[in-house]
């Protein structure tokens, strides 16, 4: 997989002025700097998946209490990183502002920051794009910050599990011409598994 589009400093990738600009349809406005508003406690989604298309649970880095990097797969270690202006991209380094924490809500997740109070990843339709991800505050109700991680057959560079990480809008893949950003479920382009590394306690 390419990684052309990979950044090293924790800024937008491969997007413009126009899409910052462009509004959250699926996410509510981005949160303060540093919010204070203690997290909400998320509430199932109104249509579950099936038990197979679930993700997965129990004590590990899917419980909720567990810190988290998100690594895509092969070729030279990507993180998911929040940017600067609030985007989730790739970046090649392990920051601060990589690491998320995975909270059950019904049969999928929420994927809150760990570096700031009740911020979520959450989906946003850019005009004329294909839907990217932002940090929001955390709205438990929002269709759009719930995501399933799906088991996949495929291991990492490292041997690690991958998992698809599909949103109602689509999957989460990367690709050098639109960065990382939510795929049309119609398009047959490969789809990017992602590794979850466990960072400690949340």
């Amino acid at each position: 997989m390419s990684r052309t589009g990979l950044i090293t400093t924790v800024t937008a990738l491969t997007l413009g002025a126009s899409a910052c600009a462009a509004p959250a349809q699926d996410v509510p406005g981005a949160p303060a700097a540093n919010p204070t508003v203690p997290p909400s406690s998320p509430s199932s989604p109104s249509a579950s998946p099936s038990a197979a298309e679930a993700s997965p649970s129990g004590d590990g880095v899917f419980s909720g209490t567990r810190k988290v990097a998100i690594a895509m797969e092969s070729g030279p270690p990507a993180y998911l990183v929040v940017g600067a202006d609030g985007k989730v991209v790739g970046n090649v380094r392990l920051t601060e502002r990589s690491v998320f924490v995975p909270v059950p809500a019904g049969a999928r997740h929420q994927i809150r920051t760990a570096f700031a109070d009740n911020s979520c990843v959450g989906v946003r339709r850019d005009a004329g794009r294909p839907p990217t991800l932002v940090v929001a505050v955390c709205a438990p109700e929002a269709e759009g910050q719930l995501f399933r991680f799906v088991a996949t057959d495929q291991r990492d560079s490292e041997g690690r599990r991958t998992y698809r990480i599909e949103s109602a809008s689509g999957p989460v893949t990367f690709d050098s011409r639109d960065g990382l950003h939510v795929q049309d479920p119609a398009n047959d382009a490969r789809v990017t598994g992602f590794a979850v590394l466990d960072r400690g306690p949340a």
